[in-house]
């Protein structure tokens, strides 16, 4: 298992496609919750990854204090 912490702008474009497909996946397939992902508050954000071999198996999203959260998303 391997856990990489970054900003924004340290992502890839494939860790970014990754990310918000496991969050769509989890967020508006398996608990029904459609809504908006992309709301301007990654790019203030540290991403949490972890991965399991080269598998994006969780991540968060923890945003600035002024935001007072941090989502945690885990894969089945």
């Amino acid at each position: 298992m391997r856990v990489e912490i970054k900003q924004f702008s340290e992502l890839s474009v494939f860790e970014l496609y990754e990310i918000l497909k496991l969050r769509s996946e989890v967020f508006v397939v398996e608990q029904n919750c459609p809504y908006l992902d992309c709301d301007d508050k990654d790019q203030a954000s540290y991403h949490v990854m972890v991965y399991e071999e080269d598998q994006l198996i969780a991540c968060a999203r923890c945003l600035p204090k002024r935001y007072f959260v941090c989502r945690l998303l885990f894969y089945r």
